[in-house]
């Protein structure tokens, strides 16, 4: 199917409506100029003679006759008066009487036409008479002949045929104009608007170039006056033709640029605008690139020094009587310094109370960085990407926590049910009857098995105490029992390691606030270290003293083999004395001592001094207690606090512990 093809594109239709607007609006400004002068009264008296088009002109060239003869006959006046031929006049002193007659112009005709007189004609400040005549053989071109031509046109002219007419020929003109703005920019077998020549000139230079040729061509067809009529009116009308070509050119690419869009990207005035702003903006980037080298207080003297300098320069015109306004600009300056130093504090304010909410952990607190100064602004984003770090880091790490711990009680608890039924076996082989070297292993599989039981009970023992998840009964009890009962528990143990121990208690009973299970888990991990570590034939040293309102309790021991781990490192988990690992012990009773002895209230300490070994720990005294609730250990929450950073490494230990047993 053909499509049918849009007109504002042919070039034929375009010429086509431009003939039809220029003969329209040529033959519609005729039939409009004729209304007019139908409604004037011109071309409406029975004869020519007696018609205003005759009569204007007979007292305009009667005029120019007198000033003519008056004026001793200039040659600008018989100039003039040439382009009214068929005319003649005479010019009286007084009336026109053959003793007044003081001068003519042309000869009177043979055949008069029309004949006039004026009533009077001053000419300095005295009265003349002029009488005018007109042939009846008016030479072709002139005034009076174009004026007879147009009379008779408008004689056979009907006014409302001519009102009717002009509305139909204007009624063409402005079609044809419309569909010539229609099709502006359109192009046959091209779509949308395509620019021309004259469109792609900048509008304000196009504009100011049009302008300039409507002057000159206004200038040229206004100095045709004083030319034969003709010439003259041929003159006038090219003219107003050449006016309408340029103004129908600028309304055309007027409407192919409103078309296209974004016209005034397309003007010189654009342009310059466009260069002064990245010109400006330039400067301005060098200027803040300049002041964002030097350190913010250079820039707070740079500015307060050009606030005083003005204040200077604003000061001595200031002093005079009519100095008002110059005062006037030193207080807006003073003010404008004392408003800057108050932001500028008061944000200084806001990111000192942000430092503070952050050191005491309201991580969620923020600043409204928008309006504040580009370095205070840099520093509060700072602490606010600080404060988000930190929650981040904090979620993460109780995340990792809550794993940790799951990992501790998966393993645990999948580590115990294999183990029970290795135990359970081991038990029931020994009931039997095995050959020495089947007894022999048994022996061994017993004793790894006992040795695996024991580390998952430490691995489960040393996850609770970290996390704080141990039940802990705080109450009086008396550490002078605690320890004799402990070291008359390992007194077989220590006499098989040829150990002396020298125990110095204090006198009478010496109470503490604390859980005595969780105690005597302590007392059994340090002894049970001593017993594994410590040189043979030497002695342990158990001190119990009360000092500043606490329990202090010390055990002091020389160790077997060369110490060469730091006492920090031995509190760690699955660290142990002997690097070689040649004895039994999982590495986590140190570290299980110290978190008990955290959840009770108390401390923990390590000093290793050579080969001499020294473990020092205190409790909360009871005279120190007005209550077992008032110790700051009791809460849970805040134990598992104290736990927390510890737990962290709790599950690489684990997998490395497990790898490595």
């Amino acid at each position: 199917m053909q499509t049918k093809k849009d007109p504002r594109g042919s070039l034929a239709c375009k010429c086509g409506a431009l003939i039809l607007l220029i003969a329209a609006a040529a033959g519609a400004a005729l039939c409009s100029a004729a209304v007019v002068l139908l409604s004037c009264g011109y071309g409406t008296a029975e004869s020519f003679q007696e018609d205003i088009l005759c009569r204007e002109a007979m007292e305009s060239a009667m005029s120019r006759a007198g000033w003519y003869v008056l004026s001793d006959f200039d040659e600008g006046g018989y100039y003039m008066l040439s382009r009214y031929g068929g005319f003649s006049a005479q010019v009286y002193n007084g009336d026109p009487l053959p003793e007044n007659l003081l001068g003519a112009y042309g000869e009177l005709p043979e055949e008069i036409l029309c004949q006039m007189s004026t009533d009077q004609f001053i000419w300095r400040d005295e009265a003349y008479t002029i009488v005018g005549y007109l042939s009846r053989d008016i030479p072709a071109g002139t005034n009076f002949a174009l004026r007879r031509q147009m009379y008779g046109a408008l004689r056979t002219m009907s006014f409302g045929g001519a009102m009717v007419l002009a509305a139909l020929l204007w009624t063409a003109a402005a079609a044809a104009l419309i569909f010539l703005l229609s099709a502006a920019g359109h192009r046959e077998s091209r779509e949308g608007i395509v620019l021309n020549w004259q469109d792609r000139i900048p509008l304000d230079a196009y504009l100011l170039c049009a302008g300039t040729a409507a002057a000159i061509t206004a200038s040229i067809a206004f100095d045709a006056h004083g030319m034969p009529m003709a010439l003259e009116i041929t003159v006038c009308g090219l003219g107003m033709l050449a006016l309408g070509a340029v103004a129908l050119a600028v309304l055309l690419t007027l409407a192919t640029r409103l078309k296209k869009g974004r016209w005034w990207r397309n003007t010189v005035c654009w342009w310059l605008l466009r260069f002064c702003r990245r010109l400006w903006r330039g400067c301005w980037r060098a200027v803040k690139e300049f002041t964002a080298i030097l350190p913010l207080t250079w820039r707070s003297v740079l500015a307060v020094g050009l606030v005083l300098y003005l204040q200077i320069f604003l000061f001595v015109p200031a002093t005079y009587s009519d100095g008002a306004f110059f005062l006037l600009l030193l207080f807006v300056l003073d003010g404008a310094l004392v408003l800057g130093a108050a932001v500028i504090t008061h944000q200084l304010q806001k990111i000192r109370d942000m430092g503070r909410a952050l050191a005491a952990g309201e991580l969620d607190t923020k600043i409204d960085t928008r309006r504040m100064f580009q370095d205070i602004r840099a520093h509060a984003e700072d602490l606010n990407a600080i404060g988000d770090g930190m929650t981040r880091a904090v979620e993460q790490r109780l995340r990792s926590e809550r794993l940790k711990t799951e990992l501790i009680t998966n393993v645990s608890h999948d580590i115990k049910t294999p183990l029970t039924s290795i135990v359970n076996y081991v038990d029931l082989l020994k009931t039997q009857e095995l050959p020495p070297a089947a007894a022999e292993y048994l022996t061994v599989l017993d004793r790894q098995a006992n040795r695996l039981r024991k580390l998952t009970e430490d691995l489960v023992e040393a996850s609770k105490a970290s996390t704080g998840n141990i039940a802990v009964r705080l109450e009086p009890i008396v550490v002078n029992e605690i320890v004799h009962q402990a070291v008359g528990d390992y007194d077989e143990r220590l006499a098989a390691g040829r150990l002396e121990v020298i125990v110095n208690t204090y006198e009478g009973s010496l109470q503490a606030v604390a859980d005595g299970r969780l105690l005597w888990r302590v007392l059994d991990n340090l002894l049970g270290n001593v017993c594994k570590y410590a040189m043979a034939g030497t002695r342990v040293y158990i001190d119990l003293m009360e000092r500043d309102g606490r329990v202090v309790l010390s055990i002091k021991n020389v160790s077997r083999d060369q110490l060469n781990v730091s006492a920090e490192e031995l509190m760690e988990r699955f660290v142990r004395g002997d690097a070689s690992r040649h004895t039994e012990g999982s590495g986590l009773g140190l570290n299980i001592a110290r978190s008990l002895i955290d959840l009770m209230g108390g401390t923990f300490e390590l000093s290793v001094d050579g080969d001499l070994f020294k473990a020092h720990l205190t409790l909360p005294a009871v005279e120190a207690s007005a209550s077992t609730a008032s110790v700051p250990v009791l809460t849970e929450p805040e134990l598992i606090a104290r736990q927390k950073s510890r737990l962290a490494a709790l599950t690489e230990e684990i997998t490395a512990r497990l790898k490595g047993g």
